[in-house]
């Protein structure tokens, strides 16, 4: 296992299911963010207050850009970057891993080749991944993409209902931190205690994970009706029948009612289909329009997670796993459907 601070408990720790480690119980002395956009920029700003943090971009010009832009909203920040926080090019500078947080804040295509690229810079390092992805070709979630690509990896889980621009704004939301080991996950949520976030705690970050990928379908699907101008009864239908189905996916995969019912399935779920900044909203309301998902992806610019996922959960509907928002979600996204509105209002009278 790895060290995480300067000071040595050799306690032994129970992880909660038998095992015993005798363990070096540390404080986190630093946070490095891995990835600049709107997400991590947030998240550096909340976290700085109590810990250094160092944002690491894709290159020198960027992490110039940014901090030209610091004080102000500029080309990549949204919101001012605090003064404090050291922005540079990825790897510019070393880093101690056994007293250092790894925060990977990329898009979820990107996250297998950020996560080979930092094992090959950091042993047994702490990893927080916020990225809500799923990788449809290996089927499987990010923390589980870090740890085949990390071996020796300790990986936190963050997700729950955060917009970015919100977060950086200070204005308060609560989230789940998960992770199947318990001294990593009460290191985690020490280190990362603020007055924006609160943090419930878990053990299955699959579980969670898997509840927050899905949820983007159902706001593909609301944003859809939002541009058709379907009006709020039928979004509300929508949201409706998309929680039963995460419910019968989370079932089927074994997830607990309590979890898909829980902040990172319903509340997400509910914040992202409510959200005009929701990538996967907004990807639905050009849909509308009658445009393909490929002139929607170019329009949206940035990753949107729940279009993975849509090719991951059609495999259930021919399992005969009743699910038909996601598979009317997932013959539009694949341009199997002429008429999207007559799609969505069919739908929505005989569910």
């Amino acid at each position: 296992m790895g060290r995480f601070t300067l000071r040595q408990s050799f306690r032994p720790v129970v992880d909660g299911v038998g095992t015993t480690y005798h363990a070096s119980m540390h404080t986190v002395e630093q946070i490095v963010v891995i990835g600049s956009g709107n997400w991590g920029l947030a998240l550096a700003s909340v976290f700085s207050v109590r810990h250094p943090v160092r944002v690491w971009t894709i290159n020198a010009e960027m992490a110039g850009q940014l901090d030209a832009d610091r004080g102000k909203a500029g080309l990549y920040n949204k919101h001012p970057i605090p003064k404090e926080i050291v922005i540079e090019e990825k790897y510019s500078s070393e880093v101690d891993s056994g007293s250092t947080l790894f925060l990977l804040a990329v898009p979820s295509g990107q996250v297998r080749s950020v996560a080979r690229e930092l094992g090959t810079h950091a042993k047994h390092p702490l990893v927080v991944t916020v990225s809500k992805g799923f990788d449809a070709e290996k089927q499987c979630t990010m923390s589980e993409v870090i740890s085949r690509e990390i071996p020796d990896a300790h990986v936190v889980v963050l997700t729950g209902p955060t917009i970015a621009n919100e977060v950086a704004a200070g204005l308060p939301t609560r989230a789940v931190l998960a992770c199947d080991n318990l001294m990593h996950l009460a290191l985690v949520r020490d280190a990362l205690r603020n007055d924006v976030i609160s943090f419930e705690v878990s053990r299955n970050p699959v579980h969670h994970e898997t509840c927050a990928a899905l949820k983007g379908l159902v706001a593909i699907a609301a944003g859809i009706a939002d541009g058709l101008g379907l009006g709020a009864n039928a979004q509300g239908v929508i949201m409706t029948e998309g929680l039963r189905e995460l419910s019968v996916v989370a079932s089927f995969f074994g997830i607990p009612e309590e979890i898909a019912y829980g902040i990172s399935g319903a509340g997400d779920l509910i914040t992202t289909c409510l959200s005009t900044e929701s990538r996967n909203r907004r990807l639905g309301a050009i849909l509308a329009e009658g445009k393909t998902l490929e002139e929607a992806l170019g329009e949206v610019r940035m990753t949107v997670e729940g279009v993975a996922m849509s090719r991951t959960i059609e495999t259930l509907w021919s399992l005969d796993v009743s699910i038909p928002l996601f598979h009317s979600v997932n013959a539009i996204l694949g341009g199997k459907v002429s008429d999207v509105r007559k799609e969505l209002c069919e739908l929505i009278a005989h569910l």
